[in-house]
């Protein structure tokens, strides 16, 4: 992906997370992308309990 729509989906990741969380009263939502081994997390919106921070990763089978 080029730095221009990865700035692009990001911005849209951000955008969403904040309109759904006017929303709908959890804690933690993301936005994730994935390679079928790993998700990566490319946006997080937490409400109070920090639950994931965006940058990190998971093994794909716990991501859900």
């Amino acid at each position: 992906m080029n730095t221009s729509n990865h700035e692009s989906l990001e911005k849209a990741a951000e955008s969403i997370l904040t309109l759904i969380s006017k929303f709908i009263g959890v804690n933690t939502f993301l936005v994730a992308t994935n390679d079928t081994e790993t998700s990566y997390i490319m946006k997080a919106f937490n409400r109070e309990k920090p639950l994931i921070e965006e940058g990190a990763s998971l093994p794909f089978a716990e991501a859900y």
